[in-house]
């Protein structure tokens, strides 16, 4: 038991289902919205909106400084630090009497989400090399639309036990379980000196590659986000619809998203260049989209626009494997994944308010200049890419020895 759980695939996969697990903080929040804005009546849809949203805005605030710590402190050491903090925060959601602490709650888990996101992708970078690097960064590039996808499992123990903190209490239970099998698997990392990682910041913030990787990311969770939050009401004021008879239909497009990041992976490593998959993504996710909101081509039709729209972003955000690529250094990796993480994050938290004032528009010009705003932004990466396409060491993610301009 002791050599397979050591076995490389376990230790990725631990890390990855951390990663799945640190999502979560927002998805779970989720499906139990209704039951928690019923008890504690918060003053306006905002606020609901905020206790779902809360860990994200602290991963948008804070990933920064959450890769310091990490290449300060190490990789193991912060993961399970967030993980402990995240089920502290869970703890104190199950427990808390009123909204403010609900609230407050959420921003403890948040911390423990930035901790935990930023630890689990440089511990997957430390761990493996080359080909298999690859693959891990593509499948960790799919932790996200794995995290909406699990919540469905603790919505169904809530709605069997018939309190919205039973989910939570999953999630708790979830981590705990990952947090021992991690402890027993992911070794840790060599002291080589005492590199000055205050000075590693600084020049991950002076690499304009990080820039473009990170805001192009940005873009295509700007882009994933708003699409997915404004379909059902888009759908169902078009084609007069229910919405849940739309949102039904988007687990299917979280499993499409997954399965392109993965064959980014494989596409990668048979030596597929990174500039043709980026143009490939582009083009098949604009098509769809362009259809999607200019034409009425009834409801079903629009539901497989957005699977293969969903397809195409899952292209684009599977080159994970290109981010430490772009380190400045071996000793920057965390901050760097900690900087790209947090414009990404910031897509996450603009892509729904905008796509719903472009809705709120008359005709369908400003919901199709946002979205092809958010495609521009996702092209932003080609420098990368063709830095990439250069050194094959890069495209299969190693860190730069030199900072890259």
């Amino acid at each position: 038991m002791s050599t397979l759980i050591k076995a490389p695939l376990a230790r990725v996969l631990i890390v990855y289902g951390l990663g799945v697990a640190a999502a979560m903080c927002v998805s779970e929040a989720v499906t139990e919205l209704g039951k928690i804005a019923a008890e504690f009546h918060p003053p306006s849809r905002a606020v609901v909106g905020l206790i779902m949203s809360m860990p994200a805005m602290i991963v948008a605030l804070g990933a920064l400084l959450a890769g310091y710590f990490v290449d300060r402190v190490g990789d193991r050491r912060i993961l399970f630090l967030g993980v402990v903090v995240m089920i502290l925060g869970d703890l104190c959601v199950i427990v808390a009497p009123s909204l403010h602490l609900l609230l407050a709650a959420r921003a403890l888990t948040g911390v423990g989400y930035v901790l935990t996101a930023v630890a689990a992708v440089t511990a997957l970078i430390r761990l493996t090399s080359g080909g298999q690097r690859t693959m891990a960064l593509a499948l960790w590039s799919t932790f996200v639309p794995m995290s909406f996808l699990v919540p469905f499992v603790s919505a169904g123990i809530a709605g069997a036990i018939g309190t919205w903190r039973a989910a939570f209490g999953f999630h708790i239970a979830f981590m705990t379980g990952l947090l021992i099998l991690a402890a027993l698997a992911i070794p840790r990392p060599e002291v080589k000196g005492r590199p000055d990682h205050s000075r590693g910041v600084g020049r991950v913030l002076r690499a304009p590659m990080v820039y473009l990787l990170g805001i192009s990311f940005a873009g295509d969770a700007f882009l994933q986000t708003g699409v997915l939050a404004t379909l059902g009401h888009y759908l169902s004021a078009k084609y007069h619809v229910e919405e849940v008879a739309v949102e039904h239909w988007n687990a299917v497009s979280m499993i499409v998203n997954a399965a392109a990041c993965l064959g980014v992976g494989i596409m990668l490593r048979r030596g597929v260049s990174s500039t043709a998959i980026t143009t490939l993504g582009l083009i098949v996710t604009a098509v769809p989209g362009i259809v999607l909101y200019s034409s009425h081509i009834g409801f079903m039709p629009s539901i497989i626009a957005v699977w293969v729209l969903m397809f195409g972003s899952g292209l684009l955000v599977g080159m994970w494997a290109l981010v430490p690529g772009v380190a400045p250094s071996p000793e920057s990796t965390g901050a760097t994944s900690g900087l790209v993480t947090q414009l990404t994050l910031f897509g996450v938290l603009l892509g729904p308010p905008l796509f719903f004032a472009a809705q709120a528009a008359l005709g369908p010009g400003p919901i199709l200049t946002v979205f092809l705003m958010s495609i521009a932004v996702c092209a932003l990466r080609y420098p990368v890419c063709r830095l990439a396409d250069r050194s094959p060491r890069l495209a299969h993610g190693a860190p730069a020895e030199v900072p890259v301009a």
